[in-house]
């Protein structure tokens, strides 16, 4: 082998080398940013369910617990969890959210919204999302599935 042909292969073990860094770079820059988007919106659906009446909950628990009246702050809570729902549905959709990072949160969304209060809610609220049919018929099917 001469030293000629030496350099080319060394040369070229060099950019393969690089490109392979470059993969195992995006590879782990496409982790870390799913988990970071994990992390912003499970914090942002809990500070929603958290301003949420704890007999939002209890009413799902059991079928002879009370509902909570509707209010308006009842509402707004109500609000900002179908629109972060609705956020997470279309980062789904168009693949920014992996299958294995949706699987939980469909879980947690499908037994939130088969229950009482956000199924009533949701029903007054629906016009509000009527902009977008897709959404409508994902929390239709929601609504409309036992457990």
């Amino acid at each position: 082998m001469s030293g000629e042909n030496f350099i080319q292969l060394a040369q070229l073990g060099t950019i393969l080398l690089g490109f392979l860094g470059v993969a195992v770079t995006l590879r782990s820059h496409r982790r870390q940013m799913h988990a970071q988007m994990y992390i912003e919106f499970s914090s942002r659906l809990h500070h929603v369910l958290r301003a949420l009446p704890a007999q939002t909950w209890m009413a799902n628990a059991r079928a002879d617990n009370v509902i909570p009246p509707r209010t308006d702050d009842l509402t707004k809570s109500c609000l900002q969890c179908f629109h972060i729902i609705a956020d997470l549905y279309h980062l789904h959709k168009g693949g920014y959210i992996s299958r294995d990072l949706w699987r939980p949160w469909q879980r947690g969304i499908r037994k939130a919204m088969q229950g009482p209060v956000l199924r009533r809610e949701w029903l007054a609220a629906e016009a509000a999302f009527n902009h977008d049919p897709e959404l409508c018929r994902y929390f239709q099917a929601l609504i409309g599935e036992t457990s």
